[in-house]
């Protein structure tokens, strides 16, 4: 059977508004209309009545037959799911909520809830797209077509949130489009338009982009072209159409995208307090926006999103927003996300930290899709003068040896080809050693321990331990100082000392080597000696463990005529020849160092005349 041809004529031409037009073909017969259009097909004497046919079987072609609309077939049209992003259910009649996934048919009845980021698609019979935006309650109530006249019945009820639609042209008498909200009945008359209704249910806005949509409520209808739009609030008729915003500028917004996050700005357009930003996959346009990703309002001109999104085409669609809240025309910008494999997250050196060491190892957390990895390191974030620059294999740690100084480092994945591409974020840090230990002496005095050293690089002060233990575990002396000397006063002994650097902040740099110094013991004193027979014998005070006595022909001591060692405050020497002599004695300390002598005494030996001897020299 042959596909008539249909006709449908406007509600303007002469004809009954209840009447639908049908143009006839050549051959055509009541009987035949009939019983293709009609729900009862021996109600086409009824059709032969209101149209005056003589001859039921002999149409003339090209002519149009009045059916009124009750006697035409009335068929389901349900409405198709084409596409859900994140999280949207829906439930039929009072029945449980379930998810909503693309390919299940609405047949009226239902209730669909989209969640905060989420959307739902529908086609419907006549071929309209409607689209439910994010945090929406849509309910689907009559979807009826007439027969195949071509008409559809089509009625909805948003309660809250923003609708969309790309609508196919509505064939009269019948065809019609209608959607109810708390505030008002918007009428569709066209094809492209927008429908936001308030959380709270009380503002309904409207705003078309091309035909025209009627607004009615409290007894009052307004007619809304293309390119104007009408707020409605609660109580009151709607507001007189008012010109939206035109779309703003594509300026600067770059086709290629290569990092994530997504950031896109382009020009402020005047008249606008706000802007409505979308994402959709590759292919949107602007007739058919349907899948849509992303969807946030932003104050200013940009948006970035952290969403982690895969490689691919997508579509931007950016419109302005007037104070009163109605959304202008749609700047589409297809752009090709190409971020992966996506740059390493940098893990060491850390932004700003120092580095103690000129020895620095890099880390960074393996990327995804990464073939292998380009690092950089400059000493500034330019990346151009003293350029490093190392190709890696798909590691995640590499060592540098760097001079002291500002540096700054980045890394970039290389993807299958050896391609690098988008950078890292670089990051800044500082090679800075901390000071090394200073070159120092130590000279011991009866008492004392003098130190002394060269300056160190990186130093305000200076840090001494001395102990007598060599771990210095338990250091008797712990001083800090600014100087490159100290004193400091000991008792006799063997001592362990080392010294450090340290810097302003109190970081100190590490201990030098431990060096051993010996205080030896003060110079004894109260020195006397006195010869008894064949012995001189000396005695003198002291606190020494033992000591040394010298005995010496000159008070220089130059060369000793004798040196013997005392265990304590005494000694007998054998006596010398008679003569002039000096005497002194010095404490003998730790490791066998002697300290400082005594005061040197004269002692004279005197010569000795038997008795005898004189009484011979005596008689004559």
């Amino acid at each position: 059977m042959r596909i008539p041809l249909l006709l449908a004529v406007l509600m303007a031409l002469p004809a009954q508004a209840a009447d639908w037009l049908y143009l006839t073909y050549p051959g055509d017969t009541l009987s035949q209309i009939g019983q293709t259009y009609l729900k009862n097909m021996r109600d086409w004497p009824r059709v032969q009545a209101a149209n005056g046919v003589l001859i039921p079987k002999h149409l003339p072609a090209n002519t149009r037959i009045k059916i009124p609309v009750e006697l035409l077939k009335v068929t389901p049209a349900p409405a198709t799911v084409t596409a859900v992003t994140g999280n949207v259910r829906y439930k039929s009649g009072s029945g449980p909520f379930q998810p909503l996934a693309a390919g299940v048919l609405l047949n009226g009845g239902e209730s669909v809830l989209s969640g905060p980021r989420s959307s739902a698609a529908y086609r419907l019979a006549d071929g309209t797209l409607l689209t439910q935006q994010a945090s929406s309650k849509l309910a689907f109530g009559r979807l009826a077509a007439y027969g195949k006249t071509g008409m559809v019945s089509t009625e909805l009820s948003l309660d809250s949130g923003r609708l969309e639609a790309h609508a196919a042209k509505q064939l009269a008498p019948a065809g019609g489009f209608k959607v109810i909200t708390p505030v008002a009945v918007a009428g569709l008359r066209g094809t492209d338009f927008r429908l936001n209704v308030a959380e709270d249910g009380k503002t309904l806005r409207n705003e078309v982009l091309q035909g025209t949509v009627a607004v009615a409520a409290q007894g009052r209808e307004v007619r809304v072209d293309g390119g104007y739009g009408t707020l409605a609030e609660a109580g009151k008729p709607p507001e007189p159409p008012r010109a939206l915003l035109p779309a703003p500028s594509a300026e600067g917004l770059n086709p290629l995208i290569e990092r994530l996050p997504l950031s896109f700005t382009w020009p402020p357009l005047a008249g606008a307090r706000a802007y409505r930003a979308q994402l959709a996959p590759g292919g949107a346009t602007e007739a058919a926006f349907t899948e849509v990703l992303l969807d946030d309002v932003t104050s200013e001109p940009g948006i970035t999103w952290n969403d982690d999104l895969p490689d691919g085409h997508y579509v931007l669609r950016v419109r302005a927003i007037d104070p009163a809240g109605l959304e202008g025309g749609n700047r589409d910008h297809a752009f090709e996300l190409d971020a992966r494999p996506l740059p390493p997250a940098l893990l060491s050196p850390l932004l700003g930290e120092r580095m103690y060491q000129n020895e620095v190892a890099f880390s960074w957390a393996a990327a995804a899709e990464a073939h292998g990895y380009v690092v950089q390191i400059a000493p500034t974030p330019e990346f151009a003068n003293g350029l490093i620059e190392r190709r890696l294999a798909a590691v995640t740690r590499h060592g540098e040896t760097l001079a002291e100084g500002d540096w700054h480092w980045r890394a970039a994945s290389l993807d299958a080809a050896g391609k690098p591409h988008v950078w890292s974020p670089y990051r800044a840090f500082r090679v800075q050693p901390l000071p090394n230990p200073p070159a120092a002496t130590a000279r011991a005095d009866a008492g004392q321990a003098r130190f002394a050293w060269s300056e160190a690089k990186g130093a305000a002060r200076y840090g001494l331990e001395l102990g007598a233990a060599a771990d210095l575990s338990a250091p008797r002396v712990k001083q800090e100082t600014a100087a490159t000397t100290l004193a400091v006063p000991l008792k006799p002994g063997k001592y362990y000392w080392r010294l450090r650097g340290v810097e302003n902040d109190g970081q100190a740099g590490a201990w030098g080597a431990a060096s051993p110094v010996i205080v030896p013991p003060e110079a004894p004193s109260g020195l006397a000696a006195q010869v008894e027979g064949s012995q001189l014998r000396a005695t003198w005070k002291g606190e020494a463990p033992a000591y040394q006595v010298e005995l010496s022909t000159d008070a220089s001591f130059v060369k000793p005529l004798l040196s013997q060692q005392a265990n304590d405050a005494r000694i007998a020497l054998p006596k010398p020849q008679p003569g002039d002599y000096w005497l002194r004695v010095k404490g003998v300390g730790a490791e066998g160092v002697a300290g400082p002598a005594s005061q040197a005494i004269a002692v004279k030996v005197e010569s000795f005349t038997p008795w005898w001897l004189l009484l011979l020299l005596l008689v004559p």
